[in-house]
C-alpha cells in the first residue's frame, strides 16, 4: 500500500519488549525508546552526504538550526556545513514492512511478527528465536553522480552512547545507550561514529571518530560513484533485571539473553530469517481483496499493537501483559476482549494467559443496589477490575488501578458488569477455538458463578428480569456504572439500561448456554437459553418506530442513537454460533431489528461525519476506531450490509484520521471530528483483523 500522504508516525517493534522505534512523520522526533507514552524524542538521520559536503536527509527529524557543539564552541557552524531535507519523499506500508524512499535513498524497517509458541510446551530455541527484541532495518544507497558519496544512518538521544565493538571484540560495528538500546551491523565497509550531530560527524577536525561528548552515534558507508551499497541494520533493546514492581517480574526476554550485545548478535544471525516471515506477512495482506485503506488500517494497527506488549517472566512461568497506549494501564479487560481475535489468530495461549490472571489475581465478589435505593443491598457475585496496573506498577489484588467508588456514571467509576461479560466472552471465543478441555474443567464453576452475576445484576427477583443489567455494583458506593466509553456522554457511557451493554450481555448468555452444554451442565445451558431470550426481547421492544432505531438507554426517555447496539453479535458468531445471529435463527426478531436500527443511523447519516466517517454516538463527537472496525465487520459479514461507494469513502475517512488527525501519535483510538483527542499510541485498533475473515 503507497498512502496518499506519507508523514505519519508508525511503531516498529518487537514481540513483547514494550519497546518502540517510532518514526515516519515528516519534521517530527522520534527514534528508539522502551516503555515510553509517546514516540521517543529523539533525532533519526537517514541519507547521505554528497561530493560538495551537502548532507541530504530524509525529514525524519525535528529541524532545528543549532547544534549542541555550540554549547562549546561559538558562533553557528551550519553556513560551513549545509544540509538540506530530501524532497519526493514516498512510503510503501505493508504488514511487515515500512520503506520510505525519496531520490538517492531507501529506508526500510521490518518488524516480523508470527505465531508465538506456547511458552509451556515449545523449546528454548523456539522462544528464543519469539522473544528476541530486535528490529530489522536495511538504508540503501544508489549513487548516480560521477562522484562519491557517504550514506548514514544515525540515531541522536538524550543520553550518551558507547561502542559495541570492544563489547564484541570487533565482530559487530555500532553503538549502545545504557545497555537498553543499540544498533549494529556486520557490514565490513561500514564504519561507526559518535559526535554532536551528523554534521560535525561528518566534517571533524579531529581523528577520533567515536568523541563519546556527543549525543548523536552513527554508521556511514563510502558508496563509489554509479554504484549502491546497502546497510544492514539489527536495533535492539534491552531492560536486564527487574522490570515491574509490586510484584517483582523480568522481561521474558531476559531467560534466554544476557544482555544487549547478545540480543544484537542473535538478531543478525537470524536476520534471513525474520525478513522472510515479513515477506509472508506482507504477502498475506497484499493478496488479501481488502481495499488498499483498509489495509493500511490493519498494519498501522498492527504495529501500535505489538509496540505496546510485555512478554514478562514471574520466576516460573510466562505472563501476558497488552499496555494501554499512552495510559500505560496493563491488561485494560475492555481491550482484552476487543484484541482478543487477534490474539486467537496468532497467539491464543495468551488469551489464556489473560483470563487466569484475571480469576488468580484480579477478581472480587460484590453486592448490589437499585439506584432508587442505594442503601439496600443484594447478591451480586463475581466480577473482574478494568485493568492489572499501570506503568508497570501491578495494582493489589481485586483492585485496578483506574476504578474508584463514589462517582456516579463519570470517567473513573467502575465498569463491573461489562467486565464481567467481557471474562465471559473472551472465555467462549477462546474454548471455542482450542477445545482445551482442561481449561474447562478448570474454571467451569468461574462461568457458572458469572451466570449468577449476571443474572443478578438484571435483578434480584428473577420475576422482575428482562435479561439487561439494572442494578449497580455496591464497588461504586451508591454512584453508577459505565462502559468503556468512559470519556462518552451517557449514550454509551452509562452502564444501566444500556443497549450496547445490553447486547454484551445477550452474547454472554448466548456463550454460557454453549459452554454448559460442554460442560453436561444441561439446565444451567436452558436457563442461560431463557436468558438470552429475554434479553433479545427486551432490546427488540426497545426498538421506537418514531425513532427509527433502538434509544441508547431505556429509560429517561433517550433518544441518542449508536451504532454498537451491533457489536456484541460478533462474540457468538465467532464462536461459530451463526444460527443465533441469522434472521432464521431462535433470535430472529432481535437480528432483524438490529438491521433497521443500522439502517436508519447510517441511511439518515445521524451516526455519519460529514466525511463519511462513522459517528459511534448521534449525540457526542468522540468515536472509537477499534469499536468502529469491529462494528464495520459485524454490519457487512453477519448482518450482510454492502454500503456500495460509501464503504471506500469511510475506509478513506477513518484511515485520514490514523494518517493526519494522530500523524504524531502513531494509531490512535478516540477521534473528535477525525482528530485523536485521547487514547493514543494505542493497541485496541487491532479489531479490524476481523476483515480478513469477510474473504
Amino acid at each position: 500500500m503507497i498512502p496518499e500522504n506519507p508523514s505519519f508516525h508508525a511503531h516498529h517493534s518487537p514481540v513483547g519488549a514494550l519497546a518502540s522505534f517510532t518514526c515516519g512523520a515528516h519534521g517530527a522526533k522520534g527514534g528508539m525508546g522502551l516503555e515510553l507514552s509517546g514516540p521517543y524524542q529523539g533525532d533519526i538521520s537517514v541519507g547521505y552526504q554528497d561530493a560538495a559536503g551537502t548532507l541530504n536527509l530524509l525529514p525524519l527529524f525535528a529541524d532545528n538550526d543549532s547544534s549542541e557543539s555550540e554549547r562549546y564552541v561559538e558562533g553557528s557552524l551550519q553556513a560551513a556545513r549545509p544540509q538540506r531535507v530530501l524532497k519526493d519523499v514516498t512510503r510503501e506500508y505493508l504488514w511487515a514492512t515500512d520503506r520510505i524512499s525519496a531520490p538517492g535513498v531507501t529506508f526500510e524497517i521490518v518488524t516480523p511478527f508470527f505465531a508465538i509458541p506456547d511458552p509451556k510446551y515449545a523449546t528454548p530455541t523456539e522462544l528464543a528465536f519469539a522473544s528476541c527484541p530486535v528490529v530489522q532495518v536495511s538504508v540503501t544507497f544508489k549513487n548516480d553522480g560521477t562522484e562519491g558519496i557517504r550514506g548514514i544512518f544515525a540515531l541522536g538521544i538524550d543520553h550518551r552512547w558507547s561502542s559495541l565493538g570492544e563489547r564484541t571484540n570487533g565482530t559487530l560495528t555500532g553503538a549502545m545507550s545504557r545497555e537498553e538500546i543499540g544498533f549494529a551491523t556486520q557490514n565490513e565497509e561500514a564504519s561507526c561514529w559518535m559526535d554532536f550531530d551528523p554534521l560535525s560527524a561528518l566534517n571533524r577536525k579531529h581523528s577520533t571518530a567515536e568523541f563519546l561528548l556527543g549525543p548523536t552515534a552513527g554508521l556511514e558507508i563510502y558508496v563509489p560513484p554509479g554504484e549502491e551499497r546497502t546497510l544492514e541494520i539489527t536495533l535492539g533493546f534491552f531492560k536486564a533485571g527487574t522490570a515491574t514492581y509490586n510484584r517483582a517480574m523480568s522481561y521474558y526476554y531476559t531467560q534466554h539473553f544476557t544482555n544487549l550485545s547478545q540480543v544484537l548478535e542473535y538478531g543478525i544471525a537470524c536476520r534471513e530469517e525474520y525478513l522472510e516471515l515479513a515477506r509472508e506477512r506482507d504477502e498475506e495482506l497484499a493478496s488479501s481483496k481488502l481495499n488498499d485503506e483498509q489495509k493500511f488500517l490493519i498494519a498501522h494497527a498492527t504495529r501500535s499493537y505489538y509496540g505496546s506488549t510485555q512478554w514478562l517472566w514471574d520466576g516460573s512461568q510466562s505472563v501476558w501483559v497488552v499496555n494501554e497506549g499512552e495510559y500505560l494501564m496493563m491488561n485494560t479487560f475492555d481491550l482484552t476482549v476487543d484484541m482478543l481475535f487477534f490474539e486467537m489468530r496468532f497467539n491464543p495461549w495468551t488469551v489464556r494467559n489473560e483470563l487466569e490472571q484475571f480469576v488468580n489475581r484480579y477478581s472480587f465478589y460484590d453486592e448490589v443496589f437499585d439506584p432508587a435505593d442505594p442503601e439496600t443491598l443484594y447478591p451480586g457475585g463475581i466480577s473482574f477490575t478494568h485493568d492489572m496496573g499501570v506503568m508497570n506498577h501491578w495494582s493489589p489484588a481485586t483492585r485496578s488501578s483506574y476504578e474508584v467508588g463514589g462517582l456516579d456514571r463519570a470517567c473513573f467509576s467502575h465498569m463491573t458488569c461489562e467486565q464481567l461479560t467481557n471474562w465471559v466472552l473472551c472465555a467462549g471465543a477462546y474454548l471455542s477455538k482450542t477445545h482445551d478441555e482442561e481449561f474447562l474443567r478448570r474454571y467451569r464453576h468461574i462461568l457458572v458463578e458469572c451466570f449468577t452475576s449476571l443474572q443478578n445484576r438484571d435483578h434480584h427477583d428473577p420475576a422482575q428480569r428482562d435479561g439487561i443489567m439494572s442494578l449497580e455494583s455496591s464497588r461504586t458506593q451508591g454512584g453508577g456504572e459505565i462502559t468503556t466509553y468512559d470519556s462518552l456522554d451517557h449514550s454509551l457511557g452509562q452502564s444501566r439500561r444500556n443497549i450496547y451493554l445490553g447486547g454484551k450481555m445477550w452474547a454472554s448468555y448466548v456463550a454460557l448456554e454453549k459452554l454448559f452444554e460442554l460442560s453436561e451442565l444441561d439446565e444451567l445451558s436452558k436457563e442461560a437459553r431463557e436468558a438470552a431470550s429475554l434479553a433479545a426481547k427486551t432490546l427488540t421492544e426497545g426498538y421506537d418506530p418514531n425513532l427509527g432505531y433502538i434509544p441508547a438507554v431505556l429509560e429517561e426517555g433517550n433518544t441518542s442513537a449508536i451504532i454498537p447496539a451491533i457489536e456484541a453479535l460478533v462474540y457468538p458468531y465467532f464462536m461459530g454460533l451463526s444460527e443465533v445471529t441469522s434472521e432464521q435463527g431462535p433470535y430472529g426478531d432481535y437480528i432483524k431489528t438490529l438491521k433497521k436500527h443500522l439502517k436508519h443511523v447510517i441511511d439518515t447519516g445521524i451516526c455519519l461525519y460529514e466525511d463519511g466517517g462513522w459517528k459511534l454516538s448521534s449525540s457526542a463527537d468522540n468515536s472509537w476506531m477499534s469499536k468502529i472496525n469491529l462494528c464495520q465487520f459485524v454490519a457487512r459479514e453477519i448482518l450482510g450490509f454492502d454500503f456500495g461507494k460509501g464503504q471506500f469513502e469511510a475506509d478513506r475517512a477513518h484511515a485520514r484520521w490514523e494518517r493526519e488527525g494522530s500523524k504524531l501519535s502513531a494509531c490512535s483510538d478516540q477521534f473528535r471530528s477525525g482528530v485523536a483527542h485521547g487514547s493514543l499510541y494505542y493497541p485496541r485498533i487491532v479489531t479490524n483483523i476481523l476483515w480478513l475473515r469477510e474473504q
